[in-house]
């Protein structure tokens, strides 16, 4: 839905931003998702889990530490939760190339409490927002259902059709916008 002038508002946790300042979001920008899919792998003294599953198994060796333990539940959580975006951004493209990606958008809210809301989650997950920013946006939006987006291990056909009821949004919940376009910062509360 193609949106102009319209207030939004974000929990920022990336840099500080300013009253008057632009942010773009486009084709050539990524967001923290985006580092989060392409970007991101656990190791452990330099060894991932596959390796260590090899060593394990090898050696006849099915005792872990805690560390061990935490690596292989990070690479498990963290595989279904790329599989997940690798599927709604196949969908994405396949059917509605025109919809903001998840992994190049900006996630704002229509309301001031449901982005400090998302500050809360932010905070849970061990991220810290550090502002609140009121949004005058120009650009398009997506209302999408955030509570299909659990990270559950499942076959990538399973992921495909979770990711087709996504972008057909006929659950109509709405939990997430998503906005690719330009954003003016027209408020900001900062977050101690």
């Amino acid at each position: 839905m193609k949106v102009e002038k319209e207030i939004f508002y974000h929990a920022n946790s990336n840099i500080k931003y300013n009253v008057g300042d632009t942010i773009i979001f486009d084709e050539n920008t990524t967001n923290k998702m985006y580092d989060l899919v392409y970007n991101t792998s656990f190791m452990l003294n330099n060894i991932d889990a596959n390796e260590l599953m090899i060593n394990k198994k090898r050696n006849k060796d099915m005792n872990f530490s805690i560390e061990e333990l935490q690596l292989l539940a990070n690479t498990v959580n963290h595989s279904a939760f790329v599989l997940r975006e690798l599927a709604l951004e196949e969908i994405r493209l396949k059917y509605c190339p025109d919809l903001p990606s998840r992994l190049r958008c900006l996630y704002v809210c229509e309301k001031e409490s449901d982005a400090i809301n998302w500050s809360e989650v932010l905070k849970r997950n061990g991220k810290q927002a550090k502002q609140i920013l009121t949004l005058e946006l120009t650009g398009t939006i997506f209302k999408g259902d955030g509570s299909m987006m659990f990270r559950v291990n499942k076959p990538y056909i399973e992921h495909l059709k979770t990711a087709k009821e996504y972008w057909s949004n006929s659950t109509n919940k709405q939990d997430e916008i998503l906005f690719m376009g330009t954003a003016k910062v027209i408020g900001v509360k900062n977050i101690d």
